[in-house]
């Protein structure tokens, strides 16, 4: 909301146009200055569209005005609904989610799961007597916790935050690798599919080390939703760890969605060739657009 304010400085005083920006718990102000006097009320009304229009126009990149308006009523209506709901309403919608999120986030990283192993692990605390492998339970529960963590960590993206969520998601599956980088290990990796060869791991530290630059940089420069995207692309081709990045860059996708109270995004499983095809442009053609545009429609879709 916009709205205009009198500001008194060494005895002088002037109007401006306020807008407040929250992020997660934290709210940012942008303002204009108007003048000494407040205009008409018709000018002013004016004034507050086109000052609104240019904030939303200075943080996206890649997406035009309409995608953004869309992008903006769903979130609105997301809060509104979650707003009419009891509390245990929202924790089963959220616990819904997860595990339709945890399904197809499990499967389209090779995980053999159905769905409704999945709703039984997660849901009733029931091994599947057809499911031969423990490691498969496991996955599926860590993946519960890792998709909690984001929803309840308030803290800056850094490498310890990295590192923990990977440990969470790897815990008594491969604690040899679990919330190491790859740099420690001295270890590379290849991703099957694809011709893109991910960083050496000689070179790992220095990439992760750009990438929360850059991070740090854009975090309030893109729209969410562009963030959210680029920060899965840029971190699942970094592939900081030995296993689990594609599971770690989703959840970091949705971590940044959620600290800015928009719905979360999940990828299904029945996209994922259209899904790791948008991933392979962005990793061979150094594309960015694609993929974002990728995501958003997903997003809306969604």
């Amino acid at each position: 909301m916009v709205f205009a304010r009198k500001i008194t400085t060494k005895g002088k005083s002037y109007w401006i146009l306020v807008h407040n920006i929250r992020e997660g718990k934290n709210i940012r102000q942008k303002s204009k200055y108007i003048g000494k006097t407040l205009p008409p009320e018709e000018d002013l009304k004016k004034m507050k569209e086109e000052f609104l229009n240019d904030i939303k126009k200075d943080n996206h990149r890649y997406l035009s005005d309409d995608i953004v308006k869309n992008i903006e009523n769903k979130k609105e209506t997301y809060q509104k609904e979650l707003k009419k709901l009891s509390k245990t309403e929202r924790e089963q919608k959220q616990e819904e989610f997860m595990i339709r999120y945890t399904y197809d986030s499990s499967k389209l990283s090779g995980v053999p799961v159905t769905l409704r192993q999945t709703f039984l692990i997660l849901k009733e605390g029931i091994i599947p007597k057809e499911m031969k492998s423990l490691r498969i339970a496991k996955e599926l529960e860590n993946h519960e916790k890792g998709f909690l963590m984001i929803t309840q960590y308030i803290g800056p993206l850094t490498k310890a935050f990295l590192k923990k969520l990977h440990k969470t998601l790897l815990a008594g599956i491969d604690d040899s690798i679990a919330g190491k980088f790859r740099s420690e290990l001295k270890r590379d990796v290849k991703i099957a599919g694809t011709i893109y060869l991910p960083p050496k791991w000689q070179h790992v530290e220095k990439e992760l080390d750009q990438f929360l630059s850059w991070y740090a940089q854009h975090q309030r420069k893109l729209h969410p939703l562009e963030l959210a995207a680029l920060v899965h692309a840029k971190l699942i081709s970094l592939q900081p760890f030995v296993d689990g990045n594609s599971r770690l860059s989703r959840l970091l996708m949705n971590w940044i969605l959620w600290k800015k109270n928009y719905p979360p995004i999940d990828i299904p499983v029945t996209d994922l060739e259209a899904y790791y095809n948008a991933l392979d442009f962005y990793q061979i053609e150094k594309d960015e657009r694609e993929f974002v545009q990728y995501i958003v429609e997903k997003y809306l879709d969604g």
